[in-house]
């Protein structure tokens, strides 16, 4: 099954049993992104990111530029362990890590949730690859990922039990927006793919294909 249709049968299974004004609540917050124009005002394809300082799974300081061991870095900012598109994102780039490596293209997954449960989400997927946390989320909001959660969304979250206080480490209501971005060792973006819809990405099998076929 690809990543596609994994999460188009999770999206129908929650829009079956969602509560309607809910489902209205996000629906106008993905709309709010793209009147804002998020995905037109992040960084792109022949910019450069900035070499930033992520903390990796066991507490320790690691710079992104240490990471640049292959051609390209495949940066793939998910939104934490607790969302379920996320996870079936993450075990399939690791499904399709060895082919990736192949075509000279290592992965690393970027979120906001503090060391602690970064860990747990590598662990509970099997992740064989680096995860970071990117404290705060500086790096998120340099690369222009990062919205900040309406007041209408902030009760839903804790009406499902989300602290994300907790889970984030600070007080800012917070997330990126599902991106997956690819750099050369030059730290030149190569490659962009924003979702301003949570519910939706981009199939890995896509992004294997063009760096095989050298279209990036």
């Amino acid at each position: 099954m690809t990543l596609l249709e994994q999460t188009e049968k999770v999206r129908q299974n929650v829009m079956n049993r969602m509560p309607q004004p809910i489902i209205e609540n996000f629906k106008n917050d993905i709309q709010q992104l793209r009147d804002n124009k998020l995905k037109e005002k992040a960084l792109q394809v022949g910019n450069h990111i900035p070499n930033a300082v992520f903390t990796d799974i066991e507490g320790n300081d690691i710079q992104l530029e240490s990471l640049l061991s292959a051609d390209y870095l495949i940066l793939n900012f998910y939104r934490g362990g607790w969302c379920p598109y996320c996870n079936m994102e993450l075990r399939e780039y690791e499904r399709l890590k060895t082919e990736f490596q192949s075509y000279g293209a290592n992965i690393l997954a970027i979120s906001a949730e503090v060391p602690q449960l970064a860990a747990q989400t590598h662990e509970k997927n099997e992740i064989t690859y680096t995860l970071v946390t990117d404290k705060n989320a500086v790096f998120m909001k340099e690369v222009g990922i990062l919205f900040s959660i309406s007041e209408k969304a902030k009760k839903d979250y804790v009406g499902f039990g989300m602290d994300l206080k907790k889970i984030h480490g600070n007080e800012n209501f917070e997330l990126p927006v599902p991106a997956i971005y690819v750099i050369d060792k030059s730290l030149k973006i190569v490659f962009v793919h924003i979702e301003e819809d949570y519910m939706t990405r981009l199939e890995p099998t896509e992004l294997l294909k063009k760096l095989k076929n050298k279209q990036i």
